[in-house]
């Protein structure tokens, strides 16, 4: 304690004072200070147990950056601090000097609570109701602008930060929202700011039950608002409530239902951490109005994310449709009317590009026979392996493998000389050897073979895509006339 007369007399001033001597930790407090956090001035430890944080980012202060180290290295010190105890939390602006007493010197800090403590800004102290209520206009009109434009990606930091702005325009210590969901038998923590040094919770409440908190949820379903200005005044009904309340040493609760098309979606609410507090009819108001702005972006963002989902399932549909229309049922690779419309397309690119075009023309060799032998059965799961080996051996986008009907298939090959089509028709062979699908009585020694005619154009105004047909035609023709189970070429 101290013992010199002109320093018991600081104990005594009405303003809040913190002071200790220079080269001593010992902090000391006078009866306004502990006034103003709320403690009886017997507990001697609590000037001992504050801590200061920065009021922007939320870190604790350093010793070496904490009011008490800046006012002795500059002398004077002006600052907002937030300052918690075991039993109270405020925004402070702290002033302070470095004073000289005969030998001693002494660092004292002069305490003005910066909060208002009844949710007006943090000049309430000087300012009248008219201009309070102004200020939170302008608070109210910063947050909505700010989710008018918002997305899927940004919605839960976004909600966040201007809970942080209502929490810290109104000196409250938390603020958060919850949801509701299984016909509102549990609820989830979705949303949650907390001021510096204060403890969050969010992650710790998911899934919590009507079961957990019985008295809670029906008085925010019936009446639409849960107000308890101290805690110990809770009826015995609110037991568990009164016991989840002392774990996170909450001293007084606001919760507002929100509704989304007019059915209850969760509460937003508000704590005062360890003390108590009497909230006021415009605390209720000032925080309805907030909970409005949620629900209203909620909402917004909800039917967005439903047009959303309708136009990315209407658009999965069509590429469904579409494919169900462009490709054959039983191979899965292009069908005739895809093969039409992409030769027609690779002719068109190939003159403006003055481009080489190659086509294929395959037929499994003897595949009624094969039917007849081994049932149609066999005979569509060998069309498939056919299929699918033609698929792959069209190795670049603008390649088409399609079935052009019955056991005939074609393969179209943009900006492809005639050396390089012989090439992929001599793979496909290749492949379709070591597919060895047994077939007695074939021309490709007891397997199932193909053949395979090549035309190679240029492309040009004169040719066309039955052109090109004819000419792949009789050069399959030929194959088949030659033997079967080998390729042929036509100019």
């Amino acid at each position: 304690m101290i013992t010199n007369c002109d320093m018991e007399l600081l104990g005594q001033i009405p303003a809040s004072l913190l002071f200790k001597r220079v080269n001593d930790n010992v902090i000391n407090a006078n009866e306004a200070c502990f006034n103003l956090f709320g403690v009886d001035t017997s507990n001697r430890d609590f000037p001992q147990n504050l801590r200061f944080y920065d009021v922007e980012s939320g870190a604790l202060l350093s010793e070496a950056s904490d009011p008490f180290e800046r006012c002795l290295s500059k002398g004077t010190v002006d600052v907002n601090v937030r300052i918690c105890s075991p039993v109270r939390n405020l925004t402070c602006e702290v002033k302070g000097s470095l004073i000289c007493n005969k030998d001693q010197q002494w660092v004292v800090l002069h305490l003005s609570n910066a909060q208002s403590n009844d949710f007006t800004d943090q000049r309430a102290a000087k300012n009248s109701p008219l201009d309070n209520h102004l200020a939170f206009n302008r608070l109210l009109s910063k947050i909505s602008s700010k989710l008018i434009n918002l997305n899927a990606e940004n919605l839960d930091s976004l909600i966040e930060k201007k809970l942080g702005a209502f929490g810290e325009f109104s000196g409250v210590d938390r603020c958060y929202i919850f949801q509701f969901y299984q016909n509102g038998k549990l609820m989830d923590n979705t949303h949650e700011w907390v001021a510096p040094g204060i403890t969050p919770h969010k992650e710790e409440l998911k899934g919590l039950s009507a079961d957990d908190l019985p008295y809670f949820h029906e008085v925010i379903k019936t009446q639409h608002l849960f107000k308890v200005d101290d805690i110990y005044t809770l009826p015995a009904a609110a037991s568990l409530e009164k016991q989840e309340f002392e774990r996170e040493r909450i001293g007084a609760v606001l919760c507002v239902a929100i509704y989304l098309d007019e059915k209850l979606f969760g509460f937003i609410g508000c704590d005062i951490v360890g003390s108590t507090y009497k909230w006021r009819d415009h605390d209720v108001r000032y925080l309805k109005l907030i909970g409005e702005i949620v629900s209203n972006t909620l909402a917004a963002m909800s039917n967005k994310q439903s047009l959303e989902q309708v136009s990315n399932e209407l658009a999965i549909a069509n590429k469904q449709l579409d494919h169900l229309a462009n490709s054959d049922g039983l191979t899965g690779i292009a069908n005739r009317r895809q093969f039409d419309t992409k030769l027609e397309s690779a002719i068109r690119r190939g003159i403006r590009d003055n481009d080489l075009i190659s086509l294929l023309f395959i037929d499994v060799d003897l595949f009624k026979q094969f039917n007849d032998t081994y049932g149609h059965s066999a005979g569509d799961e060998a069309l498939k392996l056919v299929a699918r080996t033609l698929d792959e051996c069209c190795r670049r986008y603008d390649d088409l493998a399609a079935r052009y009907g019955g056991e005939e298939f074609a393969v179209i090959l943009p900006n492809t000389d005639a050396k390089q089509a012989h090439y992929i028709a001599e793979l496909i062979m290749q492949k379709m050897n070591k597919l060895a699908i047994p077939f007695e009585g074939s021309p490709g020694n007891n397997v199932l073979s193909i053949s395979i005619g090549i035309t190679t154009q240029k492309c040009s105004n004169e040719l066309s895509s039955s052109i090109l047909i004819d000419l792949a035609d009789k050069a399959l023709y030929q194959a088949k006339e030659n033997g079967r189970n080998r390729i042929e070429e036509t100019n």
